[in-house]
């Protein structure tokens, strides 16, 4: 090997250092771009977070801006001209309270500017001069009635009145001549600017229906929000829906009618069982989907559910203000669906010459339960009643089917004014309540409450058909059943005592008889 001199080798230490530099200088140069690129990636995950924390609080804020008057479902009556106002009571509103962002503000003292946006009110009839003050404002008022369309063949009533925010919607595909029944469900749903309000109960759209006549209702309000929602509050999602779709004609929606979405509002803290009629006939798998089979399985469910014994034995009280044709097998019937027991379905029905509710059910002596029917008596409404027997026609029950050997008298029991509130005494009902307890009519967990537009008849209920294979309904009809569920007494009981009527009721005395109107004309001839 050549040996190097001190030049040569400083010059190769110079080459090598140069190399050395370069490369440095590049490795410098990655690394610094590195470093920035870290930086920026960190600067941009803080603004990223930034926004998104932003955007939380602003969600937050919106949040705590929408003051939901009734978070979870609340039993309530309206306010009638006999009430004193001096006494408010949170469960007693009137029409246009319940129509404001703030159900308890003072309306005539305070005139709050009318916030709500749109409704959709269903109702067996309606009144121009009490809406016309809400089309009036502003609102986007649609009303599906079947009763108040004069022209029968016309779907659709646009521009109302001469109004074009008000329009009348007919339900002609649910009123075939095939089932023949009534519409006769009232539900409102009211779009304010955060919120949904929805609306269930007896109440339709007549002035006496908010001065006279005494309607009990749920209410709740539902904001924008996505909570993963338990088994009761997506079957009241779903059931809703699917009501809602029924009644309109293909031609409308509800969603597009009230400009809102439907899977964007929360339906959450709901504490009541949808209970529909539809017209039609139902097998099989859609057997207990509708009516008083509804009532049954939704009992049965519930029980179990709450690991309470499924009774043998019940009372019902069911406060109506119609009753239809009626048997004691079809109340035998009812009252076994009532008890929350499976319906059994026989090979034959007639055997051995046992009746229909006896095959049906295969009952025992000890399983009897007991039905108390409140209806008004001739002499309340006569003689006891604020308005008198001139606005007594909510009520109906037809001489013909009362004076019938079969038809079952000695279920009737008095209407009269609940024992808590004095001013409830001489109100004439349209509410419809049915109460499900066991045979001491004690209120406890076990307790069942029903409320809505179902009167007394196997048209809103339903009937069996072809050897108890099939339901037949023939009106529409919607209402709330606040379930058996442990911890409930309490609330239930308040329920109770909020009521317009007495409970438990008196049974007819034996010169009592029923308000029949005709009879009680034919008297004045």
């Amino acid at each position: 090997m050549k040996k190097r001199t001190l030049q040569e080798l400083s010059q190769e230490q110079e080459q090598l250092n140069s190399s050395y530099n370069d490369i440095n200088s590049l490795q410098k140069q990655i690394y610094l771009e590195n470093q920035q690129r870290l930086q920026n990636l960190k600067q941009e995950k803080q603004e990223s977070l930034k926004i998104n924390d932003d955007e939380v609080k602003k969600v937050e804020q919106l949040q705590e801006d929408i003051n939901l008057y009734f978070p979870v479902g609340k039993f309530c009556l309206n306010q009638l001209s006999q009430y004193p106002k001096e006494e408010k009571q949170a469960h007693i509103l009137s029409f246009i309270n319940i129509l404001q962002e703030n159900p308890y503000s003072d309306v005539q003292k305070q005139k709050p500017k009318i916030t709500l946006e749109a409704a959709l009110m269903t109702c067996y009839g309606f009144e121009d001069h009490l809406l016309q003050p809400l089309v009036q404002s502003g609102v986007k008022l649609f009303i599906i009635n079947d009763n108040d369309n004069n022209d029968k063949k016309l779907e659709i009533i646009e521009n109302f009145n001469g109004h074009s925010n008000w329009t009348v919607i007919k339900p002609s595909k649910l009123n075939s001549i095939t089932f023949g029944g009534s519409f006769h469900p009232k539900i409102w749903i009211l779009k304010f600017p955060k919120f949904i309000r929805i609306v269930i109960g007896s109440q339709n759209l007549h002035v006496g229906d908010w001065t006279v006549w005494s309607q009990a209702m749920w209410i709740q309000d539902f904001k924008i929000g996505n909570t993963e929602l338990d088994l009761i509050s997506k079957d009241f999602k779903i059931v809703l829906k699917e009501f809602l779709d029924q009644i309109l004609p293909n031609s409308h929606k509800f969603e597009d009618l009230l400009k809102i979405r439907y899977d964007d509002y929360d339906f959450q803290n709901i504490n009541i069982r949808l209970i529909t009629s539809i017209p039609g006939r139902y097998t099989e798998k859609q057997l207990h989907k509708y009516g008083i089979m509804r009532i049954q399985s939704v009992l049965n469910q519930e029980l179990i559910n709450n690991n309470f014994e499924i009774p043998k034995q019940v009372s019902i009280t069911y406060q109506t203000t119609s009753i239809g044709q009626l048997d004691n097998n079809y109340v035998d019937f009812f009252q076994q669906c009532c008890s929350g027991q499976q319906v059994k379905q026989p090979q034959k029905i007639l055997q051995n010459n046992k009746s229909i509710a006896q095959m049906l059910f295969n009952k025992q002596e000890d399983e009897k339960s007991t039905l108390k029917l409140i209806y008004p008596t001739s002499d309340y409404i006569q003689n006891q009643t604020k308005a008198g027997p001139e606005f007594a026609n909510p009520l109906f029950l037809r001489k013909q089917q009362f004076e019938n050997p079969k038809f079952p008298k000695n279920i009737f029991y008095k209407y009269q004014g609940s024992n808590y509130y004095f001013w409830h005494n001489g109100n004439i009902p349209h509410l419809k309540v049915m109460i499900i307890t066991s045979l001491d009519d004690k209120i406890d967990d076990n307790t069942s409450i029903y409320i809505g537009s179902h009167n007394f008849s196997q048209a809103a209920w339903g009937r069996l058909e072809k050897n108890a294979t099939q339901l037949f309904i023939s009106n529409t009809e919607l209402g709330v059943l606040y379930p058996p569920k442990k911890d409930s007494a309490k609330f239930k009981q308040q329920i109770i005592e909020q009521l317009s009527f007495k409970f438990p009721p008196d049974k007819y005395e034996k010169t009592d008889q029923p308000w029949i109107s005709e009879v009680y004309y034919e008297q004045l001839l």
